[in-house]
């Protein structure tokens, strides 16, 4: 059995080698690592591989799928899959898979981490004294509101948004969401404010926080309008895809007119990011951004034991299909 571990021009989750996945699938796997594969490479690496897994954010195009003579997997080494031709894979009748129970924990600390710096103007403060310890003056934050006087708005309550809206009402915060594919009760059963239309959420929220894949519906969702619905003080976090963003330009916008606007994100439009006004302004420090903009680089899923966790768990996707049984998770339209 012969298996292409894909992780493209930037490898960084297996600089160690393939043992976690030879511990899984044993010796008589053909276990082989790449980090771009060229277009003249395509038929000496794919044609005779039984599974492929692929890095989100790596793309594996419908030439690549094509040139796939024996597959019979596909698996996205995470959440998302539309670096995957998922049309060609259907043409194939190859069926594409993702791991999206991994790093849950990871994500939501994350959010939550990016959510209450904001809140509580942690890079302000922490700013301020940097540039002029004896200032030591608390009234430069001045608004800050109570925890429990906010509502947080998450949309998408899956495995990450619950478990941030789990979080957080810990910490007091009244939870509203819109996830039009949950079925109805499961707001009765977690204590959250279901809306059944996603301006009402957006307009209402002190605190915005997106948590879906990036699909057709959601692509650009981030948009001018979906700005200008959010509070004037609003707090913006994004900690799922950079393509939630229509652009860069509609933030640098927003910025402009709304002074107390802020945005936490682990995520850009294009990553990794190319030159950008907002960039250049954040990375200067400009006085009327300040501290409003918090940017990781896709950062959130990251710990150890996740990177450990992603990796097992699509090795054993791929065992289980390769052993005869069925694949899980299945994200295109293959049935099996």
């Amino acid at each position: 059995m012969k298996l292409a571990i894909v992780e493209g021009v930037r490898p960084t989750l297996m600089p160690e080698g393939t043992e976690i996945e030879r511990e899984i699938l044993g010796a008589s796997f053909d276990i082989r690592w790449y980090g771009l594969i060229k277009p003249e490479e395509y038929k000496t690496v794919l044609e005779d591989l039984d599974a492929v897994i692929v890095r989100p954010g790596t793309p594996f195009s419908k030439e690549m799928v094509s040139s796939l003579k024996r597959a019979r997997l596909i698996v996205s080494l995470g959440v998302g899959y539309d670096h995957i031709c998922l049309e060609a894979a259907d043409e194939k009748n190859i069926p594409v898979c993702n791991v999206p129970d991994y790093g849950t924990e990871e994500v939501a600390d994350s959010t939550v981490a990016m959510l209450l710096a904001h809140q509580r103007k942690i890079f302000l403060f922490c700013h301020h004294i940097n540039s002029n310890p004896i200032s030591w003056d608390w009234r430069i934050s001045k608004p800050i509101t109570r925890t429990r006087q906010m509502q947080v708005g998450i949309i998408g309550l899956g495995r990450i948004g619950m478990a941030v809206a789990i979080r957080l009402k810990a910490f007091g915060y009244t939870i509203g969401f819109y996830d039009p594919y949950l079925p109805r009760g499961v707001e009765k059963a977690l204590g959250l404010n279901r809306f059944h239309k996603m301006e009402p959420l957006l307009s209402s929220s002190d605190i915005l926080s997106t948590h879906t894949p990036l699909t057709k519906e959601t692509r650009g969702m981030i948009d001018e309008r979906f700005l200008e619905l959010l509070k004037p003080r609003a707090i913006l976090i994004n900690t799922a895809r950079g393509g939630i963003f229509k652009n860069a330009d509609i933030l640098f916008n927003h910025f402009k007119n709304r002074s107390e606007f802020r945005i936490g994100s682990d995520v850009w439009p294009d990553e990794p990011p190319t030159n950008h006004p907002l960039l250049d302004v954040w990375k200067n420090r400009e006085s009327w951004l300040g501290d409003r903009l918090i940017l990781c680089p896709h950062s959130a899923f990251y710990s150890e034991e996740a990177i450990c966790e992603i990796r097992s768990f699509a090795a054993e996707i791929v065992k289980s299909v390769l052993s005869g049984g069925k694949p899980y998770n299945i994200v295109n339209g293959v049935n099996v």
